[in-house]
């Protein structure tokens, strides 16, 4: 089949490496696959993907489609000028909407809004490119985006089949809201392919070497994802229990240099270890003792499962849904209150000093990743295509 993958830009982040991994998994089972990308100055993950998969830009940023100013009015309705940014999106989003639609010479058999943002959601489901069906992707539960903004509820209503992360509330949203009525939606997790990737020994010696049982946190420097609980979490673990350990980030982003002068603020500067992107992740993975975790909330965070891949036990906070969902509550993996430093470090301290636990959550991770496997994602995917297929 011809399939057509959308996404709000390329860069470096969670979402972009599951797509690259569903990208693979598809191209593999003999799809055809074009990607799109909406935002072409974000495209350092295009590095990434085959060859043999065709990239596409389009330029049509987040901002000219209407659907993002629904929570304004709702919230605003009194006021005029709140529908003066949503005529001018509009006008905006149907000049593009032409100029796309007039260079339109594919038609796909899927047509995928990956991101799960306003652009992609809007280009896949006002038929910028022709498609015979149509799915978009949730990277968290539905609840979290229905109280973003009934926005995303009206482009799921149009796109119609929907993939969920998570059962997460779920159940209670679907029937409970009309717009998501008749919306045919089914829970996949994400494949990780991090076990196909080849290790380089002599690095993870060197970085076991250079820092001993390092603490490891993979992700962006935003403020979804909280690193100061971590570096907190690691001050408590000095100066209350002895233990020191190294704290390296992998990652890079716009709360980076604030989290820099809070490891000197707190007096851990000579213990964390800012490493920035890193393209040989799974490296990183084989080295480190400990995956700490520390976001808010979260949709299924990838870092987990890759953790998991190299029998790395996990201490995350319980960000909703896709904490509980990965590690099954609190089977696989230790869990604390968002935002509860203290509570990270009793964790971390137990996984330290009991072998026979760390071994249980070593094995426990292990286990659990067979269920993210791509063959078993692939099943599940494969049987949703014939589902739409026959329905529509």
């Amino acid at each position: 089949m011809k399939i057509a993958m959308v996404f709000d830009g390329l860069g470096v982040g969670g979402i972009e490496r599951v797509g690259i991994d569903y990208m693979k998994l598809l191209s593999e089972d003999g799809h055809d696959v074009t990607v799109y990308n909406l935002v072409p100055s974000a495209n350092a993950m295009e590095s990434e993907i085959e060859d043999s998969i065709t990239i596409r830009h389009n330029s049509f940023p987040r901002k000219v489609c209407p659907e993002m100013y629904v929570s304004l009015v709702k919230r605003y309705s009194w006021g005029k000028y709140v529908y003066i940014p949503i005529d001018i999106a509009t006008n905006i989003g149907l000049a593009f909407s032409k100029l796309i639609k007039k260079n339109r010479k594919e038609t796909y058999d899927f047509a995928i809004a990956f991101s799960g943002h306003y652009n992609d959601l809007k280009f896949v489901a006002s038929d910028f490119i022709k498609a015979k069906h149509k799915i978009c992707w949730l990277h968290g539960s539905i609840l979290d985006y229905a109280l973003l903004s009934s926005g995303f509820l009206m482009l799921y209503k149009k796109i119609g089949n929907l993939v969920s992360l998570s059962s997460f509330y779920d159940n209670g949203v679907m029937t409970s809201n009309k717009w998501l009525s008749d919306i045919n939606i089914r829970k996949i997790y994400n494949p990780t392919f991090i076990a196909d990737r080849e290790l380089d020994e002599c690095k993870i010696e060197h970085l076991r070497e250079s820092y001993g049982e390092f603490l490891l946190m993979v992700g962006r420097f935003t403020k979804e994802k909280d690193q100061a609980t971590v570096i907190r979490a690691g001050k408590i673990l000095r100066e209350q229990y002895g233990i020191q350990r190294n704290i390296m980030f992998l990652g890079d982003g716009p709360e980076r240099e604030k989290i820099e002068m809070l490891a000197k603020e707190e007096g851990m500067d000579d213990l964390v270890i800012f490493a920035g992107n890193q393209m040989d992740v799974q490296n990183y993975y084989a080295a480190s003792k400990i995956l700490v975790h520390s976001s808010p909330a979260e949709g299924l965070p990838t870092v987990l499962l890759e953790a998991m891949n190299f029998g790395i036990p996990i201490v995350a906070t319980n960000s909703l849904p896709g904490v509980p969902e990965i590690l099954e509550g609190t089977k696989d993996g230790l869990v604390c209150d968002v935002g509860d430093a203290k509570g990270m470090a009793d964790k971390i301290r137990l996984l330290l000093t009991n072998q026979e636990l760390y071994e249980k959550y070593s094995n426990c991770g292990r286990n659990r990743i067979e269920s993210f496997r791509p063959e078993y994602v692939r099943r599940q995917l494969e049987s949703y295509f014939e589902e739409i297929i026959q329905r529509e």
